[in-house]
């Protein structure tokens, strides 16, 4: 088992504290939020929200955005010339709808009640995240609880957000570096189930770090050579991408999701009592199994929307909570 040292405590303490400064800040900024009430995919419209902006200029699902304000939309320096949307602001889009070229102007509205809710929300699930971490890492120092800590601070901070960026270069750069520490908590999450309550086998394999850790790394790589080169956007391009961040996905929840299965399965009654598997259990189904789902559907078939899919993160919450609760309760046992 590895060791714990100071460094690793620094940090979480750190970490934890530097994600509720910018989720707060970040939080101050969702006055300055706007909304066109719209969705794509490889800048075809997929879904349009009644009585917005979008569709009160005429924007359909199934329309080809071609350009904005007379700019290709697949051209990198587009949006860098774009300063940041306020209410009130308008652009013009023309999209290639069956073979016709057709142009609507959409004026940027301020958000509706409805996703004002799910942002404010959005946070305090982050805000959760990081809590439940601190909770569980100072009362436990443990290995697995470290793993836990890492894994609950980067969920939180992609939940917690930051605030507006102004200077492109600075915040590409502080995009990266965040994702990538997001990209690295699904690792985390896995590495907890494989340390808690005890040390799996597969730890012990001398390729295992870098199976567990390997594909957050390249894929970060992937997006820093993205970001420095910057290329012109193409179908190709963005749905490899988008089958990536699936595959992803799909490879460390299903993983967690059957490690856990796994762990419950072969737990006496008395040790998923003593460590909270059981509370894991459930808290890892519900959890997780939700929100992959909504996931899939989004990039298999994404003019399909499934009930209650705008606020389906909220059942995440669960994952953190039952797992400080259950690391608490192996420690007091």
């Amino acid at each position: 088992m590895s060791t714990i040292k100071p460094i690793h405590t620094q940090l979480v303490y750190v970490l934890a504290v530097l994600f509720i400064i910018l989720g707060f800040m970040g939080y101050l900024d969702f006055k300055n939020y706007t909304y066109l009430g719209y969705e794509s995919n490889d800048y075809q419209v997929t879904k349009v929200e009644a009585d917005s902006p979008a569709a009160e200029a005429g924007m359909m699902v199934g329309d080809q955005v071609k350009t904005v304000n007379g700019m290709d939309v697949r051209d990198p320096k587009t949006w860098d010339s774009f300063s940041r949307a306020k209410v009130g602001d308008t652009r013009t889009f023309v999209s290639d709808r069956n073979g016709e070229e057709v142009s609507y102007t959409l004026t940027y509205a301020s958000q509706p009640a409805k996703d004002l809710l799910g942002n404010r929300l959005g946070w305090t699930v982050g805000l959760i995240f990081v809590l439940m971490a601190l909770w569980a890492y100072s009362k436990n120092k443990t290995w697995a609880s470290l793993m836990f800590a890492f894994f609950a601070l980067g969920f939180g901070s992609s939940f917690l957000g930051g605030p507006y960026i102004e200077a492109d270069a600075l915040g590409d750069f502080v995009g990266t570096v965040r994702f990538t520490f997001v990209l690295l908590a699904f690792a985390f999450l896995v590495a907890f189930l494989l340390n808690y309550p005890d040390k799996d086998p597969f730890l012990d394999k001398k390729n295992a770090n870098m199976i567990l850790f390997g594909p957050p790394v390249l894929l970060s790589l992937i997006i820093l050579v993205l970001e420095v080169f910057d290329p012109t956007s193409s179908s190709m391009l963005n749905t490899t991408m988008d089958m990536l961040f699936l595959l992803f996905i799909l490879f460390y929840f299903g993983w967690a999701i059957l490690k856990m299965i796994k762990r419950y399965k072969g737990a006496d009654s008395a040790t998923r009592e003593s460590t909270g598997l059981g509370m894991m259990f459930w808290g890892t189904i519900i959890g997780l199994v939700p929100i992959l789902l909504v996931i899939i559907v989004d990039n298999l078939a994404p003019t399909v929307s499934l009930p209650g899919e705008d606020f389906i993160f909220l059942t995440m919450v669960l994952v953190p909570i039952s797992f400080a609760m259950a690391i608490n309760r192996h420690s007091a046992a």
